[in-house]
């Protein structure tokens, strides 16, 4: 295991001691990515922006996902998945179901909704490989939902803005967000959902951009075992990802996720350039 890692000493050896002394512990990410067929090279460094600008995360990032053992994630509150392609196999994956079964959290945004199912896996910039792997049984279940050869197939329509109108307003990642927002993103639809998903917002889409003419889920959360699951759609690329409606629940999704309960106000603060 690298140093960029951390967890070898544990993340709260690299805090300040003045803050690990008198300050709330700051919540402990990681970010698994390393391949996608999206730019991870630009998303992952801005998903770790947008936490760190909270001040509510310390945030480390992994590009070696396969390598990961249970001692590894040990440090950590909570795991974001940038990530869609080869499976890590069995150590790492199942050091990843235990972390969130055990009652850690667990992030998936936008391309890791369709990895490790039954979709191909694609490369970079959704180069065709023509390589099937058969799914990872816990993968769906842990996020909630997962892509579908079909029919009907998964998939989204033309890339264009829309509103996505948030449908529990009560839930602590919601509560205080305004009840609709824009983004500038894909509308994945047609996705195969588990019986516990919760539905927290969901968009319109639109039968003249190639959508389905229904209105399709884009955040929800989900139980595994005494885990929590933040799932978004939303985040196809860093255009995407700057919307302050992706920023907030993003943010809001991932400090749920690794403590059960949002502090964080519902405007985000300005990553760092």
């Amino acid at each position: 295991m690298r140093a960029p890692l951390l967890s070898r000493r544990g993340l709260l050896a690299a805090l300040p001691a003045g803050l690990a002394a008198s300050s709330p512990r700051r919540l402990r990410a990681l970010i698994l990515s390393g391949r996608n067929n999206h730019d991870w090279r630009t998303t992952t460094p801005f998903l770790r922006k947008v936490l760190e600008a909270t001040g509510r995360f310390e945030v480390a990032v992994e590009v070696e996902p396969p390598r990961l053992t249970a001692q590894d994630l040990a440090a950590f509150d909570v795991i974001v998945l940038d990530y869609n392609g080869p499976r890590w196999g069995a150590t790492a994956e199942e050091a990843v179901a235990d972390f969130v079964r055990g009652g850690r959290g667990l992030v998936v945004v936008h391309g890791a909704s369709y990895a490790f199912g039954e979709m191909e896996i694609l490369g970079d910039n959704h180069q065709r490989t023509g390589k099937f792997e058969p799914p990872w049984p816990d993968y769906e279940r842990m996020t909630g939902a997962g892509w579908t050869n079909g029919p009907p197939r998964s998939g989204h329509g033309k890339r264009h803005e829309f509103r996505v109108d948030i449908v529990d307003r009560e839930h602590p990642i919601t509560r205080g967000l305004p009840p609709s927002f824009l983004i500038d993103d894909e509308l994945y639809h047609r996705l195969v959902f588990q019986p516990n998903v919760h539905v927290l917002a969901r968009a319109f889409d639109a039968p003249e951009m190639g959508g389905t003419g229904n209105f399709e889920p884009v955040l929800w959360t989900v139980r595994f075992g005494r885990g929590r699951v933040f799932h978004t759609t939303l985040g196809h690329d860093l255009k995407a990802m700057q919307a302050p409606g992706f920023r907030a629940t993003f943010a809001r999704g991932t400090e749920w996720a690794a403590s059960g309960k949002v502090t964080l106000a519902a405007e985000p603060p300005e990553p760092a350039h």
